[in-house]
């Protein structure tokens, strides 16, 4: 009887392929999870941001009724129209200085907002602080007079357009200035809205 004889093979060179695999593999998830990273980041600024927006949407409308209130409440706190009332933040004429955006001088900083004396702020739990001006939309010229179509942008107010059967005449009312009101709402992390209405 003869005996088989069996051969081992010999030690082979091993070549890294395994490794190089779980090299990449790793490589593509860490670019995952800084992706991912990134974009939990980036929503969570955009919804701090429409917070902010909100907060100050919600401040400027405060602005607009408190301006309305002063100006044109049946116990309104702003006597006059024709002459400035800084404590109430409004002016009767124009102001110069406003930039390309029409934003007044008085409201392109807080310390300017100091500066020119005007004495209304409102502030809400936010920590969103709201300065506004009021202008009448007339040239320096018509200060202390009443408004005139020469001197100011107006509009004629609502009027009904009805008419009567036994109508000797139909008269017409006088016609209205503009108000342009400016609102500055500065918020948490130094964040800063603008935004504008016109009164009438």
């Amino acid at each position: 009887m003869s005996s088989a004889r069996f051969s081992r093979p010999g030690p082979q060179r091993q070549r890294g392929v395994v490794v190089l695999v779980a090299l990449i593999a790793v490589v593509l998830l860490s670019l995952a999870a800084v992706s991912l990273m990134r974009s939990v980041h980036t929503n969570t600024m955009v919804v701090g941001n429409l917070a902010f927006r909100q907060a100050a949407m919600s401040m400027s409308t405060a602005a607009v009724e408190t301006a309305v209130f002063d100006m044109f409440a049946p116990t309104r706190t702003i006597g006059d129209l024709t002459t400035n009332d800084l404590a109430r933040n409004y002016y009767a004429t124009l102001q110069a200085g406003e930039n390309a955006l029409g934003v007044p001088a008085a409201l392109q900083s807080t310390s300017a907002f100091t500066a020119a004396g005007l004495g209304k702020v409102l502030n809400d739990t936010s920590g969103n602080t709201a300065r506004y001006v009021v202008e009448r939309m007339c040239l320096a010229s018509a200060a202390g007079k009443a408004a005139t179509g020469v001197e100011c942008e107006m509009i004629p107010p609502k009027q009904n357009p009805a008419s009567t059967a036994n109508e000797d005449e139909n008269f017409t009312l006088p016609r209205i200035p503009f108000y342009r009101l400016t609102v500055r709402v500065d918020g948490p992390n130094n964040s800063v809205t603008f935004g504008q209405a016109m009164l009438r």
